[in-house]
Parts: structure tokens; sequence; C-alpha cells
């Protein structure tokens, strides 16, 4: 299984001129500003789940971009409901991507409880239909551009190795430069 660092890579060469990124997930919120990232992003570090519920905003208020929320497994677990939230309202320009790596990593790396949650399968009972698994970081790209072709918001499943030792940047932005990389121009 491949870890964070290779997909957020693939993720950052596939965004679009068009797209905005939405990230609470710590570690991807640490790394992002280390980035060349060439579209608009929020990232808020440690604020388990936040991500869905704001991607979901950006995207109903501003149809012409294509919103890809960041969120990991631990953080979904806390509300789920955001997945039928998203479903009901239906913006065809949100996709969500989820880290599945079974850890609760934001709060320390605890393991999540003892229970195998079948991701794709709690996603289509919320009531998205367009749900995909990347299983290494040469299928992200592909399955983004799906997922920006559909008429329904998607969610891509990102199944990523759990490295307690992984060199994460600290978190150093403030929000004066939260602002400043998330700013959408008209």
């Amino acid at each position: 299984m491949t870890g964070r660092k290779p997909f957020l890579d693939a993720l950052v060469a596939a965004l679009a001129a068009q797209d905005v990124v939405v990230s609470c997930l710590g570690a991807n919120a640490r790394w992002l500003p280390h980035m060349n990232v060439t579209v608009p992003v929020f990232a808020l570090c440690d604020s388990m789940s936040a991500a869905v519920p704001l991607a979901l905003g950006i995207a109903l208020s501003r149809p012409e971009r294509h919103v890809i929320a960041l969120e990991g497994d631990g953080s979904l677990l806390m509300s789920p409901n955001v997945l039928a939230t998203a479903a009901a309202a239906r913006p065809a320009n949100l996709t969500i991507v989820l880290w599945v790596n079974g850890h609760y990593e934001s709060s320390g790396g605890q393991a999540l409880p003892a229970v195998t949650v079948d991701w794709p399968a709690l996603a289509r009972a919320s009531g998205i239909t367009h749900v995909e698994t990347a299983d290494e970081p040469a299928a992200l790209a592909p399955a983004l551009d799906r997922a920006r072709l559909t008429d329904v918001p998607a969610v891509l499943i990102l199944p990523i190795a759990f490295d307690p030792a992984e060199q994460i940047p600290p978190y150093s932005e403030r929000p004066e430069e939260i602002r400043a990389r998330f700013s959408l121009k008209t």
C-alpha cells in the first residue's frame, strides 16, 4: 500500500485551472502550503469533519469551479451524514477525496474502531452514485477526470498506508496566509 505523499503529489499534478481544494485533514493541510499548488486552496489544519461541509458550500455558491474536498476516514466517521447532504444537494462540481488509512491521524494516530467500514457502500447508501477507488497514485488523475465529467457529486477513495514516522511539515499558516492562498478571483 502506498503512503500519503505520492497520492498528494498525484493529486496536485492532476489539478485543473477551475479546481478549488479544501482540506481540513491535518497531514494534507500541513503539506499543501509547501507544494506548488496553482489553484485556490483552503487548508485549515485539524478541523476534523469540516472539509465536506465547507466544500459543499463553495460548490453550491461557485458552480463554475470544481471543488475537491480532502477528507480522512476518521473525520468522515465523525459525521458521515455529510455524504447524504452532498447527495441531496447534487452539486455536479463536488468531488470528495477520502484518504483511508484506518487511523485518527490528526489527533495522534489512534486506530479507528475495530470494524471494517465499506466506504464505497457507505457512500452509495448515502446517495452518492459516482464512487471510485484509486489504489495507486497513477489511478488518481483519470478517476478525477471522470469525476469532473459527472453530473452528480463524486467520491474518490484512496487507500493509503499509515506511517507514524512520516515527516509531515509543521503547520505554519496564519489566517491571513490561508485567506491569500484561497482567494477566488472571478
